[in-house]
């Protein structure tokens, strides 16, 4: 009886499975050299996270809206002092309101006027390096997210890294309710004495 003999399949390089393996190697390679050929302020952004630790922050802002910001700093302070002085003779829930009034009716601001206080930090944090800054950015939940990219853009162009920033969220409400303010007396890292203000919330 006769029998045919079975055909040789030759082994073949599956040419689909090459094309695609060279296409994602391609594709690979095109981003990576975009990514080295990046400017290094690009892909260096710095984000640090606030400390979770009383009296670190110098500044306050906080968002209120698309188009008011709430700008507490070390002159704030004073102003919570001086109050207090005055309208010492007052209940502690009535002083608290009072200060509170006075603090958002002074010190809230539009977006221009931010930015230029924010300039002028970043000039003062530029003229002494050894100084350091700490912000803590404050914004509720409804608020475009551009709105808070805006204000870290500005801190980011920094070249002594000596401002940190943090975000956390957070409505003017919360403040406005907040269960006490004072004024603290505090050292910072030099040693000096510094005067801040406390929220209880």
């Amino acid at each position: 009886m006769a029998f045919k003999r079975p055909k040789r399949h030759r082994d073949q390089i599956e040419l689909v499975s090459l094309i695609d393996m060279i296409f994602i190697l391609l594709v690979f390679f095109l981003v990576t050299s975009y990514v080295i050929r990046m400017p290094l302020k690009e892909h260096t952004l710095y984000i640090p996270t606030p400390e979770n630790t009383l009296g670190r922050a110098q500044i306050l802002i906080q968002l209120i809206d698309e188009s008011r910001v709430l700008w507490l700093d070390e002159s704030a302070s004073e102003r919570v002092e001086s109050i207090e002085n005055e309208y010492g003779y007052l209940s502690p829930a009535r002083l608290r309101s009072r200060i509170l009034e006075t603090l958002i009716d002074e010190n809230t601001l539009s977006y221009a006027q931010m930015n230029t206080r924010l300039t002028r930090l970043k000039e003062r944090a530029a003229s002494d390096p050894h100084q350091r800054y700490f912000l803590l950015i404050r914004s509720p939940d409804a608020m475009p997210y551009f709105r808070i990219v805006e204000v870290i853009s500005q801190l980011s162009d920094n070249p002594f890294r000596n401002i940190k920033y943090g975000c956390v969220g957070g409505t003017l409400d919360e403040i406005q309710n907040s269960r006490r303010v004072s004024t603290v007396y505090e050292r910072d890292r030099s040693g000096r004495r510094r005067k801040n203000i406390r929220f209880d919330f």
